[in-house]
């Protein structure tokens, strides 16, 4: 069995999205899918601008106005999702792309990301919040931690 390239592998997770956005009824064009891939080849989390900019390297001129029209469209379809801590945009990990509620841990160091789909978690977490009087507004729950290569990199 032949293992899969990152390239294919890259190619194969653009098709799910855009075979996924189809059975929605939605469409993820050329340009969508250009964002989508940036962020899914990013190292971290990317802000809009800076996505943007990358794009525009790349020769592809987009405006802010229409990264933030992609970059909802991918949030509303569960492509991406936002980490407000840091108002940036990562690709969901989430493979099947349904509708989940993830808790998104982020180092404040060097602003890694790691998205944990644990609904178990997630409704200990809201179910505590709301006995405390607290709704959580946008389905995600962002945590900061310190990762262990920002945790190891302190201790000298």
């Amino acid at each position: 069995m032949q293992t899969e390239t990152a390239s294919q592998r890259l190619k194969r997770l653009l098709d799910e999205a855009e075979s996924y956005c189809a059975a929605q009824g939605a469409q993820l064009t050329h340009l969508r899918r250009l964002v989508l891939e940036a962020l899914m080849t990013a190292t971290g989390p990317v802000k809009a601008y800076d996505l943007m900019d990358s794009l525009r390297a790349k020769g592809h001129r987009l405006t802010p106005a229409t990264v933030y029209r992609i970059l909802e469209f991918l949030l509303h379809n569960g492509l991406v999702h936002r980490v407000n801590a840091i108002n940036a945009f990562v690709a969901c990990s989430d493979r099947h792309r349904s509708a989940h509620n993830p808790v998104i841990v982020v180092c404040p160091g060097c602003q890694t990301t790691l998205e944990i789909n644990d609904e178990g978690l997630y409704t200990s977490i809201f179910n505590r919040l709301g006995a405390l009087g607290f709704d959580i507004k946008d389905g995600a729950i962002e945590v900061r931690g310190v990762c262990r290569k920002c945790k190891e990199g302190s201790v000298s």
